[in-house]
């Protein structure tokens, strides 16, 4: 019998919630076009277009399409979108000259609020009302309350709760089931079921801001008093509320500490590629996220991580999942989870949608800044939001979870995206794509089975008595798409409809690995970026096949974590070990 898929990440509810013509969280949606705002042809119309070209102006995870798809287990991201990502960096003074004039023709050297909400319309996806509450915000308003946009995303979940698909496509009519823990998905899980768990992404979600010092402050110690004590009880009280009010039935299963832009108590890691050329801009001359980037974790955030979202003792527990996080600020999360550790509490590391970098260490990572230079000839990206090996172990050493995205923005270095080039300009380029996409997340997936394997080994040399199974280097990896979250997806697998089919290619790869038709299509070892010998690869396989592999990664680890880290015993009363 088939296995479903389990996605660990993605926003299914992030574009239906902020617009009222998309009907349902089941029904895809396209994203109104440039001729939509734009009539006549212009100079601004072709250079937006040239920027948003490859961003998926479609939705990915509706459940129409996770159930064609095979997708049967959704972990919910919900999202507010962060003001700054609505307010571009004007007058753009980062940028080259000619960088500079093309960001002026298409936004204006001032202020340009009705091109901010056409662009911002087309880049998410959202309603003109919508896009005009949030720029009300940015420009008119005092406070930016991120938690109402919570709560209104939330409510749209729960409101879908066990809604059915109309498609009559579909033999067995689909529906939707949230689940609050384990347990329940136990109950729920069937053929036609898609069962939802809700996450957060960015602990702004939590607070309520003063507009100025969420634009222009760095970090909650260089607010005012009043300001600070205020932001710092958004946070306590918001949190309070989500753990123990009963308009809030599904609590969030974990949360990312960080996300794009400053949110004044944790640090984050850069997320938008710089320019390809000193000509065309890229989307880190469009919008800034200096300010608090690369920064640790504030005194004020280790305290709300501690005792009030980790804490069983006002509510259930509340994950923190990495993803977005500095070098800085992971150094610093991953001493307060070895603290728990020493006190006998296991606290899982999560990082749901990712990539690896191939670098040993953090502070090797730090060493080189993130521009494109630096990862001009390697096949993965060298950022430092992607994982390093000492990460992985980190991941490893607290049972914890890491998904792996689909996503052609943060994932491949240049090596990948000059080749990736050329092969698009081929008259049969569909099969090299899908080959190339295949490469790219396997080279991925191995390289966390290698690091794993190397860990394990290297401890039970060092201590006998620790016999741990080499398979369980296959524990951590799992799938998290990021489908919805405005993000550059993989061509011909763009879709959570074609998760099933992404699947199936990844077992055809691993099964004909050493073909000749395959040379330029193998798996890589990373750092050397050479391809593992067909030996190389049965020996990490652990024997296991092609088709247990792919199981592992799209289904059993997510389900094995859950059966340990989503019960009502561990959220709720604490698993001692």
């Amino acid at each position: 019998m088939e296995k479903p898929i389990a996605d660990l990440h993605c926003h299914p509810s992030l574009k239906p919630t902020a617009n009222k013509e998309i009907k349902d969280l089941w029904v895809g949606t396209k994203n109104k076009g440039i001729w939509h705002f734009f009539k006549n042809i212009s100079v601004r119309k072709g250079l937006i277009r040239s920027i948003l070209k490859n961003m998926a102006n479609y939705s990915q995870s509706n459940l129409d399409n996770c159930y064609r798809g095979g997708n049967r287990l959704l972990v919910c991201s919900i999202y507010p979108f962060e003001r700054p990502f609505m307010q571009p960096s004007r007058p753009f003074s980062k940028s080259t000259a000619i960088q500079k004039f093309i960001l002026r023709i298409i936004f204006g050297k001032r202020i340009k609020r009705k091109i901010d909400r056409k662009i911002i319309e087309l880049l998410t996806g959202i309603s003109k009302e919508a896009a005009e509450r949030y720029l009300h915000e940015i420009y008119e308003s005092g406070t930016i309350n991120y938690f109402d946009d919570y709560r209104r995303e939330y409510q749209y979940l729960k409101e879908s709760n066990r809604s059915k698909s109309t498609n009559e496509e579909f033999n067995a009519q689909p529906a939707f089931e949230l689940v609050g823990n384990y347990e329940e998905y136990l109950q729920k899980k069937a053929s036609n079921i898609i069962c939802g768990i809700i996450t957060v992404e960015g602990m702004h979600a939590m607070a309520q801001y003063d507009k100025k010092d969420l634009f222009e402050k760095e970090s909650i110690t260089d607010l005012a008093p009043q300001n600070r004590m205020a932001l710092e009880n958004s946070f306590k009280d918001n949190i309070r509320e989500l753990k123990t009010s009963k308009s809030f039935q599904y609590r969030p299963f974990f949360i990312t500490l960080s996300h794009h832009f400053n949110n004044l108590i944790s640090g984050h890691a850069k997320s938008f590629a710089d320019a390809a050329s000193s000509i065309k801009p890229g989307f880190a001359d469009v919008f800034d996220q200096t300010k608090g980037m690369n920064k640790g974790i504030s005194t004020f955030a280790k305290e709300l991580i501690v005792n009030h979202l980790l804490s069983r003792e006002n509510g259930g527990r509340i994950l923190i999942d990495t993803k977005h996080m500095s070098l800085k600020a992971r150094d610093d999360f991953y001493n307060i989870i070895r603290e728990f550790q020493l006190r006998g509490d296991a606290v899982p590391i999560i990082c749901s949608h990712t990539a690896v970098n191939g670098i040993a260490t953090r502070e090797a990572a730090g060493k080189q800044p993130d521009i494109n230079r630096y990862e001009k000839k390697a096949y993965v990206s060298k950022f430092d939001i992607n994982l390093t090996d000492q990460d992985i172990r980190e991941i490893f050493d607290t049972d914890g979870i890491i998904g792996i995205c689909m996503h052609d923005g943060r994932m491949p270095g240049g090596k990948f995206k000059k080749y990736f080039k050329r092969i698009s300009k081929m008259l049969k380029s569909a099969e090299s794509k899908k080959r190339i996409h295949a490469q790219m997340f396997l080279t991925n997936v191995f390289h966390i089975l290698k690091v794993n394997l190397t860990h394990i080994r290297k401890l039970n040399r060092e201590n006998p008595n620790a016999n741990i199974e080499e398979r369980q280097a296959w524990k951590t990896i799992s799938l998290g798409t990021d489908n919805d979250g405005i993000v550059d997806p993989f061509d011909h697998y763009n879709t959570a409809a074609k998760l099933r089919d992404f699947k199936l290619k990844l077992i055809d790869s691993i099964n004909w690995n050493d073909k000749p038709y395959m040379k330029k299509y193998k798996i890589l070892s990373l750092p050397s970026e050479q391809p593992f010998t067909q030996m190389e690869l049965t020996n990490l396989m652990l024997g296991l096949t092609p088709e247990e592999i792919a199981d592992c990664v799209f289904y059993d680890n997510t389900h094995r974590f859950l059966s340990t880290y989503f019960t009502s015993e561990y959220l709720n009363g604490g698993l001692i070990v």
